[in-house]
């Protein structure tokens, strides 16, 4: 066995690494010392078929592997191992990763912004988990604040985000920028006629006592009403429409009402 490459991250990162060792049609095995512990990618004729890194396997040992920045490695052949964690070809997988990596550092950029919604009168189909991340936006949460309370990825949260941005319906702001703080501001009363309205056109008249209800299980009145916890009042209100086609329209009006208030 004989040490073919050794040398530094800061050298020449993992991703263009493999692709040297890919390109040779290289047989063996590539360490990686980091402060994270020791890690490999195992190799034959150029294909990656293992990774490792502690007790991380196949796909997400790679990728830590490939968002190092410092650590010490080499490449030896003749190592093999008979684990098995990659059956795609190599330049696709390692094309994957480089496409995840871009991402990973968007989101890691953007992981202290928040979403600011922007009036726009715009017909809009949101789903589920679109919804929460617009109802968490108006909290004035970072996007990785978004992702905890929601229980979403934040990548996922982050693509929500740049679709809405697409369609002129929000932008990314740096928090500390945000001049205006709606919390501290009343609610207008055509808010409450709107929601009224709006409701009991779908269900009837007990919509009032519906309202009432949701704003007392937030602990909350009418009268002192917080800004930041509109989005969740319409979230657990729209429950009560049974028809998805109308919940959604309903979300869609109430939307853009909150975003003019």
């Amino acid at each position: 066995m004989a040490e073919i490459l050794k040398g530094n991250i800061q050298q020449i990162n993992i991703i263009d690494l493999l692709g040297l060792l890919t390109k040779a049609k290289h047989s063996g095995r590539l360490s990686v010392i980091t402060t994270e512990g020791e890690g490999f990618v195992f190799l034959n004729q150029g294909r990656i078929y293992a990774a490792m890194l502690g007790k991380k396997k196949g796909y997400e040992a790679l990728f830590d592997l490939a968002r190092l920045v410092e650590g010490d490695f080499s490449f030896e052949d003749k190592f093999s191992t008979s684990e098995k964690h990659f059956e795609e070809d190599t330049n696709i997988l390692l094309k994957k990763i480089t496409e995840d990596l871009k991402t990973f550092t968007s989101v890691t950029s953007s992981w202290n912004k928040i979403i600011t919604l922007i009036p726009k009168p715009q017909e809009i189909a949101l789903s589920a988990k679109e919804w929460v991340v617009v109802a968490l936006s108006q909290k004035k949460l970072t996007i990785s604040e978004i992702a905890q309370a929601g229980e979403i990825d934040p990548v996922e949260v982050l693509k929500i985000e740049k679709r809405l941005e697409n369609l002129g319906l929000a932008k990314l702001q740096d928090k500390e920028k945000t001049v205006e703080e709606k919390t501290q501001k009343s609610i207008p009363p055509i808010f409450w006629k709107t929601l009224k309205a709006e409701l009991a056109s779908l269900i009837g008249p007990i919509a009032e006592a519906v309202i009432e209800d949701e704003i007392e299980g937030l602990n909350e009145t009418k009268e002192a009403f917080p800004y930041d916890k509109i989005s969740v009042l319409i979230e657990r209100i729209s429950q009560e429409i049974d028809e998805a086609d109308r919940r959604t329209a309903f979300q869609k009006k109430m939307l853009d009402v909150l975003k003019r208030i």
